[in-house]
């Protein structure tokens, strides 16, 4: 009898606690915050030079979870440059960052954050990585990032800035 008793504690406490959680209010708007900056040198396999690939971490949160897009929509936004991840980068000349803009743009897409799609607050961490060839990077080059991402529903997020990072060290 004790052990049924104990049992059935137990399962109380576990269901009184579960019904103390309650789901944060976040805003529809997507909220970030810069988290890490790292970088690492790489041999490209397809063409044989060296770069450097940076990972970007942010943290976010957003009230209705549309963050990302599925295939069906990225095909879409492909076609109209409708990046879901927005950089800008500054490179650092005589100790000042100054707007850096590549030929390439370093914002890009990423996928869908909620699996089962359905509507509610979600919170977590983004790595986006954005890779440097060092043929065309100058050696010893310091940049840092501007970032904003963008919700399903064009909600775009506050700005966060990344920490400087040097690059083409070797």
């Amino acid at each position: 009898m004790r052990i049924v008793g104990k049992i059935v504690v137990f399962i109380t406490f576990v269901f009184l606690m579960s019904s103390c959680f309650k789901e944060p209010h976040f805003s529809l708007s997507p909220e970030i915050s810069f988290d890490s900056i790292s970088s690492n040198i790489r041999l490209d396999q397809f063409i044989g030079a060296t770069k450097d690939s940076v990972v970007v971490t942010i943290k976010f949160q957003d009230g209705d979870g549309d963050l990302g897009y599925n295939e069906t929509q990225k095909s879409i936004a492909q076609e109209t440059d409708n990046f879901n991840y927005m950089v800008k980068s500054f490179r650092k000349k005589n100790g000042t960052f100054k707007l850096y803009e590549p030929l390439i743009p370093l914002s890009g897409y990423f996928p869908s954050l909620k699996a089962d799609n359905k509507p509610g607050p979600i919170e977590g961490t983004l790595s986006y990585t954005i890779e440097f060839f060092h043929a065309f990077t100058p050696k010893k080059d310091t940049l840092r990032f501007e970032i904003q991402i963008k919700d399903a529903a064009g909600n775009i997020s506050n700005m966060t800035t990344s920490e400087e990072i040097v690059l083409n060290q070797i």
